[in-house]
Order: C-alpha cells, then structure tokens, then sequence
C-alpha cells in the first residue's frame, strides 16, 4: 500500500485562527484517531479541517484497532485489519467492510516518521478508545500508570518536534459499554495534558451513546451522532485555536 506522505502541493494563501495570544497560523494540520475517525465522525472532521485550513494543508490518519503505543516507533508494528482512513494533500484512501469483505490490511505508520514527513503545526489526536477493553479486564494502578506513560511518551515525541506543534487530544466519547471505564482514560490524558501543556476536549460532555440510536454496539457512532460529536468537537477548536 503506497502511503505517500510527501511535500504538499501548491495551497492558497494562509488562514489564520486566533487565540489569546494574538494571530496564529498554521501551515500543516495533522490528525490521528482510530476506528472512530476512519468512520463518519472522522469523514466530518476532515471536511472542516479541509475548508479552514485547505486541501494542502491537511493530513488525517486513521487506524482501525489502534492505540497511541501503536504509533510509537519504539513500539511493535500494528497492522489495522477492520479499516483505515488516509487523507494527504496527494492521497485519499478509505478502507471499510464491503459485502461482509475485510478492507486490505493496513500497516499503521509510525509518529516518528509522520512528524519527520508532515510538520504540522498543529495535531489533533483522537485515540484511546481501544484501551476501554483493557481497562475493564484490569483497571489495577499498574495498568493505568503504564498508559499514562505510553501517552506521556506520545505527546513527548510530538512536542519535541521541529516546529513544535500545538497538540490538541480529542478524548473518547461517551460508551454505553465502557462506561466504568472510560472516565479513567479522560483522567489520564488530562493529567498528561497538564503535565505536558497540551489542550484536551473532553467528548463525553459533549455527547452521550443511546444505544439502538447512537449506534449499534455501544462504541461506535453513527452518522447522525457522529456529527453531533464532531459539531461539539468543533465548536471547542473554535475557540482554542
């Protein structure tokens, strides 16, 4: 599967958002998210960064299954074998389920290599929701202290990029079949967040899973409430940036 992560074509002119700070404008936007962003609430937040930002400034990589660890290159490579999302200022692919068929598998690429490719200047990260499965077999303070590191190590490497980039995490939304769980994941990206000066946006004050409604497996959103979500998530980057 050919991933090109190139320089990116000729763009218009820049968009400046504005923080506190005064002007701020980015030249490259990068976001990562799993199963989560390869489905709608991914296909919602790449139509708005495309219409801020602009098609050439835009890179969106989505890995079905995947957790910051596997994006890590000291980590073991992590095949996505249920869906993938890549959008590039060259490249559009989408692998999904067709006819009860598996997308092609698709080998999840590393921070590292990205950052070295992209340089974005600012990174949106959606991941964390395939620990839920985890968390619910073991929440014991061994187990949450090895994630926060693994986070920890994810937001070390993408800060310490060349430019530094603004981080902004997108923490998993309401599940209606983790719901013991998933407040220990918010907690430990927040806790990280204030540690390493990153913004999160908390998605379960944003959006609650109604089961037979909001989807069908208590995890992941369908259309309608996927762009609640993203509508919610939207509205948060709006002010921040």
């Amino acid at each position: 599967m050919g991933l090109v992560l190139g320089a990116a074509l000729p763009a218009p002119a820049l968009q400046a958002t504005y923080g506190s700070g005064g002007a701020v404008i980015f030249r490259k936007v990068l976001m990562l998210g799993d199963s989560l962003s390869v489905g709608p609430f991914g296909q919602e937040m790449q139509h708005f960064l495309i219409e801020r930002f602009g098609e050439s400034r835009v890179y969106l990589l989505a890995s079905c299954g995947a957790s910051p660890e596997h994006w890590l290159g000291s980590e073991p490579e992590f095949v996505a074998k249920c869906g993938y999302r890549v959008k590039t200022p060259r490249q559009y692919m989408l692998g999904e389920y067709e006819k009860g068929r598996r997308p092609a598998p698709f080998p999840t690429p590393k921070l590292e290599q990205i950052l070295a490719k992209t340089h974005p200047d600012l990174v949106l990260v959606q991941l964390g929701t395939n620990w839920f499965d985890l968390l619910e077999q073991s929440a014991a303070p061994e187990v949450l202290e090895r994630l926060e590191g693994i986070v920890d190590r994810f937001a070390a490497t993408l800060l310490s990029a060349d430019p530094r980039p603004q981080l902004v995490w997108i923490t998993p939304p309401d599940s209606a079949r983790f719901r013991k769980v998933q407040g220990l994941v918010t907690e430990l990206l927040y806790r990280v967040g204030r540690r390493r000066r990153f913004d999160c946006i908390d998605s379960s004050a944003l959006v609650q899973y109604i089961p037979g409604q909001s989807g069908g497996d208590g995890v992941h959103y369908a259309s309608a409430a996927a762009e609640k979500w993203a509508s919610g998530v939207k509205g948060c980057l709006l002010k921040m940036l």
